[in-house]
């Protein structure tokens, strides 16, 4: 019996010890759970909220699938290109898939410019190739997935259109979308003119962009190794607006450097090397950090900033785009101005400029020589004044643009030659 008692004893000891340790083990377990859910809390909390977010990964891109993006009923104009299986959707359904930005983007880049076939500041067809061309070569060079969403505004009649117009190259990287706006909107929208809507019709491309990030530039513009750079680098964050040193679109005797002319039908060697601003190592873009935008340097930072205004797409949305009532043609500052001060998402101003202004003749504009005198940009900056669009009605949000005209077309572009 006491045997077996001190056998009892042994066991009993070792199961209490056993249950101390096991006790304890749970309380380190609940512990280090605990602080691995707070701490994974806490990261996603911060991650959502801070301006250097990226969203999902740098590639997130590249796994997105919007099972309602079909590419357009446009002719396609390269014999290996697959024509998507539209036969069994209306007209309608396959308008509104090719407008559809999709539920996630599909794309790390869109790029935005309006633009019409009526020779604005002479030469305007050279101009606009080297622009196409540039974003082509862009899609190559980085190896990176984009799109060209060129927004046709009020095209003038007996032109020829944009897609007839111009050589879009075929490119594994790069996209070509083409939403055109015609002048049924365009008069319903019209403040009794004929003119070209810059900025209405850039709001059309940041509502529809399939690019997680969207630039908003220019027919003129051209890019400089530092896009490329920045691009392959992976250097844009979300919520936070972008822009860059741009000398003012005026004469000289002699062109700084940010302003260019390109021969017409350039070489891609001449056009890569066109816009010179080459700042970092290939792979190594370093983004500054954002600025304090004051009443001070708002001028500097957003003067030009129609040439090149970068944010994630969920960010643009967040200013409701360019300001289209009342507006007249600051739109481009003012819409940093209320990113930085009335909804205190951070700018970054970059001295390294990402793009180039192709010179052309100057151009009067009509009817702007008292151009936003009803914006105050102290009262802006306490936030007394707010110059923002109704978040439900921009970007044509309250037209029935199936019915109204508006005509879309996707591609991939020629033979790539």
């Amino acid at each position: 019996m006491a045997a077996r008692f001190t056998l009892a004893s042994g066991l009993t000891t070792k199961l209490e010890a056993c249950s101390a340790y096991l006790a304890s083990f749970s309380k380190r377990s609940l512990s280090l759970l605990l602080l691995l859910t707070v701490t994974i809390t806490v990261c996603f909390l911060y991650s959502s909220h801070a301006p250097n977010y990226l969203s999902n990964t740098p590639n997130g891109f590249l796994y997105a699938r919007n099972a309602s993006h079909l590419l357009s009923s446009g002719t396609y104009d390269c014999a290996q290109c697959k024509t998507p299986p539209i036969e069994k959707y209306t007209e309608e359904q396959v308008f509104e898939a090719c407008l559809d930005p999709g539920v996630v983007p599909e794309y790390y880049l869109s790029v935005v410019f309006v633009t019409r076939n009526d020779n604005y500041g002479d030469q305007e067809y050279h101009r606009v190739q080297n622009a196409i061309d540039s974003t082509f070569l862009l899609a190559e060079n980085t190896t990176t997935l984009i799109e060209l969403l060129i927004i046709e505004w009020n095209p003038p009649a007996g032109r020829r259109s944009v897609r007839d117009m111009y050589h879009f190259r075929r490119s594994s990287y790069l996209t070509y979308r083409i939403i055109t706006v015609t002048p049924r909107l365009h008069d319903k929208v019209s403040r009794n003119d004929h003119a070209l809507y810059e900025y209405e019709g850039k709001n059309m491309g940041i509502r529809f962009a399939r690019g997680a990030f969207v630039v908003c530039t220019n027919q003129d513009d051209i890019w400089s190794p530092n896009m490329h750079n920045a691009i392959a680098s992976r250097s844009w964050r979300k919520k936070m607006f972008y822009t860059q040193f741009q000398d003012s679109h005026i004469e000289y005797d002699s062109l700084p450097s940010t302003l260019v002319q390109i021969p017409s039908f350039p070489s891609d060697d001449i056009l890569l090397r066109a816009c010179e601003h080459d700042a970092f190592e290939a792979g190594a873009f370093v983004m500054p950090e954002p600025v304090t935008v004051n009443t001070s340097n708002f001028l500097q930072i957003g003067r030009e900033a129609s040439d090149f205004t970068l944010a994630h797409r969920d960010t643009w949305k967040l200013t409701a785009g360019y300001r289209e009532m009342g507006a007249k043609t600051w739109m481009d500052m003012e819409l940093l101005l209320t990113a930085a001060w009335s909804l205190d998402i951070p700018v970054t101003y970059s001295e390294h400029p990402f793009t180039c202004h192709q010179q052309h003749r100057p151009v009067a504009h009509p009817n702007t020589e008292n151009e936003n005198q009803d914006v105050y940009v102290d009262r802006m900056q306490t936030k007394e004044e707010l110059h923002m669009n109704d978040g439900k009605s921009w970007a044509m949000q309250t037209m029935d643009l199936w019915r109204d005209g508006l005509r879309c077309e996707v591609f991939r572009g020629g033979l790539g030659i």
